[in-house]
């Protein structure tokens, strides 16, 4: 039996499952929720409050692959921060503690 149609959304109002707003070209992967490149993320960090730094380095960490997260920050930026970066890592906490013990060990901290 075959599914039945969607309906259309009431006159006047927008249907979210079906409008979408088109990403620049360059957006970065894991950007895939907001139009964000790489040359905005990099001057948002630049000028960003201690908070918003936070925040979006977090949101980086999170969402970004590891080889990625070095267009944006340094080692020893996520190492000073990382007391207060971790509590916003969800799930990828354990792999940036990790990635912080082994560089310690190998003397790259």
């Amino acid at each position: 039996m075959p599914a039945p149609p969607v309906p259309s959304p009431p006159a006047g109002t927008s249907n979210l499952l079906v409008e979408t707003r088109a990403l620049p070209a360059e957006n970065l992967d894991f950007a895939w929720d907001r139009p964000e490149t790489a040359d905005s993320l990099r001057e948002k960090l630049a000028v960003a409050e201690p908070a918003e730094w936070l925040r979006l380095s977090a949101w980086i960490l999170r969402e970004a692959r590891v080889e990625e997260v070095w267009q944006f920050l340094t080692l020893p930026q996520i190492a000073a921060a990382f007391p207060r970066l971790a509590p916003m890592l969800g799930r990828r906490r354990r792999l940036w503690d990790y990635l912080l013990r082994a560089a310690r060990e190998l003397g790259r901290l």
